[in-house]
């Protein structure tokens, strides 16, 4: 379950970059740091706002409802969040212009990395193995 919450935070963590600027740290108990700032470096025109955020409201809907799906393996609920996260930031890729996607690209794999320095800097994505 603690995995489960692990890569749930991960996936959803920079769709809510989108969300509410001042809101985000105080919804995820300061946990999400500096994402208003990455907002800030996107310069998303209001237009762009308001479609990354229905994205991310979308991706939202769809991770509540699969975490309350108990009929799904614990492997199989992490496959799906993983190709609802894949597919909000492929439709936020195309709502971003060419700047802006190399900006967010670099964003996406920053936090990728910090995320593997927590969980003891595993190169695949998977939690360490025990010996």
């Amino acid at each position: 379950m603690a995995l489960i919450a692990i890569c749930s935070g991960a996936l959803c963590a920079l769709p809510v970059m989108a969300q509410d600027q001042d809101a985000a740290p105080a919804r995820h108990g300061g946990r999400m740091g500096g994402e208003g700032r990455g907002l800030k470096q996107l310069n998303l025109s209001s237009d762009q706002e308001s479609q990354v955020k229905a994205i991310n409201e979308d991706s939202r809907k769809q991770m509540e409802a699969l975490r309350s799906d108990t009929s799904l393996s614990q492997a199989d609920r992490r496959s799906k969040m993983m190709e609802i996260h894949k597919t909000s930031q492929d439709k936020i890729g195309g709502v971003l212009t060419d700047e802006q996607k190399t900006k967010y690209d670099a964003m996406q794999a920053q936090m990728r990395e910090k995320m593997k320095e927590r969980r003891g800097g595993g190169t695949d994505g998977a939690a360490p193995q025990q010996q």
